[in-house]
């Protein structure tokens, strides 16, 4: 699971850093940044898994329009990011904690393409501070379309295990974007088992939860409580069927009602589709990162919705697992503008993002900042904190959804 994510130099951030608990809801008005930390979190967990293009591919913006830009419309050259994680107990090891610090420069070589290089990079045990595991000897830069991770190899077995579970957690991060269009759609028969950020592929990847997590005594695996979940926030909706025809070559959903039987899924409301991929990912190991979830989800299925996603990722599941000896972990990162988030999510588990004014030598640039939020009516300073916490006259009017002036 990652426990914190640091951002320096990408899009917005500056100097920027978020603790990530299991469950987390971004909540702030328009242009603050929420979907920028999505995008930074799938860029730097992608770099680290497939590599730099891979990275730039996923996310939001062409390759130079990452780096932040300045006041004075120049951009900078650096972008730093630092991910802590926990790495779950497993028979053989405790728990542990660990940083990873990569950064990425934008670099024009003489003869060559301009483009994103990784710089630097560092991998410490934040349980045993003095622990490093060391680079590939004599090469630590990492060669062009590598993943990040592949540059760390380590002096000891157990070194390399260790960035084996961090390339898992980090393969694990799966951002939602939803698209009514790719949630409509069927998935061909033998196609990705996963689906994209849009949900492309949602009939593939439930019919690969089913198969991955069956057993004697759950032969639909997680897909039944899918069901069961989907069923209890849409009352219209009474079951769905994963149909793989081998005529048409495909894989599509089908639903059911208390008054209809074979509803395709072009038939089928933006909301229901977009809880069912929103389900799907929650029941999977990982972390999860949706936008907006509240896109239309009538309003009292939200606060349901938010209520079980807390419940499924801060729940402690022993008997499940995703792999040989790993536990099952689940995490959710939302960014949101809804009002119902205040009413239905505890405020520790809210981050308020806004727009603040920095100088960098005289000339002033608009960074994100995040904030959190004043417990009952305590202080609006807190010792130890960089930014005051946020007000009720704020919360106010993002509950009347007003902007705040620029």
């Amino acid at each position: 699971m990652i426990t914190r994510i640091e951002i320096d130099g990408f899009k917005s951030f500056e100097n920027f850093a978020l603790d990530l608990p299991p469950f987390l809801v971004l909540i702030g008005t328009n242009a603050s940044g929420k979907s920028n930390i999505l995008d930074a979190l799938t860029f730097v967990a992608t770099a680290g898994t497939r590599g730099v293009d891979a990275a730039v591919s996923e996310v939001r913006g062409d390759a130079r329009g990452l780096f932040r830009k300045r006041g004075d419309g120049t951009r900078v050259d650096r972008m730093r990011f630092a991910l802590e994680l926990l790495l779950p107990a497993q028979r053989s090891s405790p728990s542990s904690r660990w940083r990873w610090e990569v950064r990425f420069a934008w670099a024009v070589p003489e003869g060559g393409l301009e483009g994103i290089t990784i710089e630097t990079q560092r991998l410490v045990s934040l349980s045993s501070p003095d622990r490093v595991i060391p680079l590939v000897e004599g090469e630590w830069v990492v060669r062009e379309g590598r993943p990040a991770l592949d540059a760390f190899s380590g002096n000891h077995k157990q070194d390399g295990e260790i960035v084996r579970r961090i390339k898992l957690e980090l393969t694990e991060v799966r951002s939602l974007h939803l698209e009514a269009g790719s949630l409509r759609g069927a998935s061909e028969l033998g196609g990705p088992r996963r689906m994209d950020s849009t949900a492309r592929n949602l009939p593939n990847y439930l019919r690969f939860l089913a198969r991955e997590t069956a057993s004697e005594n759950r032969p639909l695996g997680v897909v039944g409580e899918i069901k069961m979940h989907l069923v209890g926030l849409v009352r219209e909706i009474s079951d769905f069927e994963i149909v793989e025809d081998e005529r048409r070559r495909d894989v599509r959903l089908e639903f059911a009602s208390p008054y209809d039987r074979g509803l395709d899924a072009e038939f089928a409301s933006d909301g229901t589709l977009r809880m069912l991929a929103i389900l799907a990912a929650l029941h999977d190991g990982g972390t999860a990162v949706i936008e907006e979830p509240e896109n239309g989800v009538f309003p009292e299925r939200l606060r349901q919705l938010l209520g079980l996603a807390r419940e499924l990722v801060t729940e402690e599941d022993e008997a499940a697992t995703s792999g040989p000896d790993r536990p099952l972990q689940r995490q959710a990162l939302f960014t949101s503008h809804s009002p119902v988030v205040l009413d239905v999510v505890p405020r520790e588990n809210i981050a308020f993002l806004d727009m603040t004014t920095v100088l960098e030598d005289g000339i002033a640039s608009r960074v994100s900042r995040v904030r959190r939020l004043r417990e009952d009516a305590g202080p609006v300073r807190v010792d130890g904190e960089r930014w005051p916490r946020v007000t009720d006259s704020e919360l106010g009017r993002f509950r009347a959804g007003v902007e705040e002036p620029v």
